[in-house]
């Protein structure tokens, strides 16, 4: 078999990349004609035309996939890639329509008897090829989706954490954001087209994987006008909406917003969708007894049940989230304002809902077991609107006049203190 490792560096290298092409291909998908167009376009020096018949020939294509080493077969695949930046040169127009029926070409072609699961590595090998040799953001992006996409249905190994998809949706500790992210912001990507990538990593990612929540989260963050929100759109809202009812804790920072996106508020428009809206407004800023005022409305634990949630966990959740508002608001509680907040049948229950609380990371306080009342070090702040600024504007406005106060004492004691 001809080695398309000469295929780069020989002056006849396109010649010689389609007639390896054609060895290779399964006879019955080559056209007859193809080396003979394919020669025409090489004599002609027309590299769109020459593009565009290896593209459009699934025998070609399927030779890619069927070349026995990984590395001939990336070598064959970056001249392709080459030759799209010649096509580039003169029709920029044609390099882009040819370039994404490349990657179209390269997932969708059927190799006959082959394992699934081995094609579907190595169509994310040169894919990956494609994706480092070329410049456009659109494209990467969409190159990504497309590999997530296979990774997910076929080589789910490859996406855990030391892979190198897998690590694209791990955080990067250092920007605080998953590693996709981080490429897109870089490269400036729009947020319509980081929608499908979006969708793609949030598919390939199971259920109990709270991950999953936090990329649903970064594809309706992508509609940022309700008007033009689509069906598609809408379902990711109830999506979010859903797992953040099910989950308010783990991912309470990137959750704490989600309110003002257009897409969850184009829920509380659709009567389909109220309910699911109304219920997501209360863990995100009410209190156990704004839960049990919902269910009064809506029909008791089936309306909770009704949309796949576990009523037991819901008032679990309430409650943690309930005693931190409860501590945005006080800095000591007593025991039974706790007991009377979440509910409770005894003061005997409080400290373990602190404990709760605490280990949640939501809240900082310490517990007075004489004095029966919660010291509150810190808690996060559920909820941020005018009442709240004013809040903060009486502390602050407290903290200055004490301020002033220590300031006047000290000037006082300065000037009836003997000379030295």
């Amino acid at each position: 078999m001809m080695s398309s490792r000469l295929v780069n560096v020989a002056d006849d290298a396109e010649l010689r990349l389609v007639r390896y092409l054609s060895e290779t291909a399964p006879r019955h998908l080559l056209k007859p004609t193809f080396v003979q167009e394919c020669e025409a376009c090489i004599v002609q020096t027309d590299a769109s035309a020459l593009m565009k018949t290896i593209v459009n020939d699934a025998g070609a294509i399927a030779a890619l996939l069927m070349i026995e080493s990984a590395e001939e077969a990336t070598s064959a695949f970056s001249l392709l890639a080459a030759l799209l930046e010649r096509v580039g040169d003169s029709a920029p127009q044609d390099e882009l329509g040819l370039a994404k029926a490349l990657k179209n070409a390269v997932v969708v072609v059927q190799v006959d008897g082959s394992d699934e699961a081995q094609m579907a590595k190595r169509r994310i090998t040169l894919l990956s090829a494609l994706y480092n040799l070329r410049s456009s953001a659109t494209e990467k992006c969409a190159l990504m989706t497309s590999m997530f996409q296979l990774a997910a249905q076929h080589q789910p190994d490859m996406l855990i954490e030391g892979q190198s998809l897998g690590n694209l949706l791990m955080e990067d500790k250092q920007a605080q954001r998953p590693g996709i992210v981080v490429l897109l912001d870089h490269w400036e990507v729009a947020p319509k087209d980081r929608r499908e990538l979006y969708r793609a990593a949030t598919d390939s990612l199971p259920d109990s994987d709270a991950r999953k929540q936090r990329f649903t989260l970064l594809l309706i963050d992508t509609y940022t006008d309700s008007s033009h929100l689509n069906d598609e759109g809408i379902n990711a809202a109830k999506e979010a909406a859903i797992g953040a009812i099910k989950d308010p804790i783990s991912l309470f920072v990137h959750q704490r917003s989600m309110l003002t996106m257009p897409a969850i508020q184009a829920l509380a428009t659709k009567s389909t969708t109220e309910k699911l809206h109304g219920l997501l407004v209360v863990f995100q800023e009410g209190k156990l007894e704004d839960y049990h005022a919902f269910l009064k409305k809506y029909g008791g634990q089936d309306a909770i049940s009704s949309l796949g949630l576990v009523p037991d966990e819901c008032v679990r959740h309430m409650r943690i989230l309930s005693l931190c508002s409860l501590a945005a608001e006080h800095e000591e509680i007593p025991y039974t304002t706790v007991a009377q907040t979440l509910e409770l049948d005894s003061i005997n229950e409080v400290e373990s809902w602190v404990i709760a609380a605490v280990s949640s990371g939501l809240l900082s306080a310490k517990m007075d077991q004489l004095q029966q009342s919660v010291m509150v070090e810190r808690s996060v702040v559920r909820k941020f609107d005018m009442e709240q600024w004013k809040a903060l504007q009486s502390r602050l406005n407290l903290w200055k006049q004490n301020v002033r106060g220590i300031l006047e004492s000290f000037q006082q004691s300065q000037a009836v203190a003997p000379a030295p």
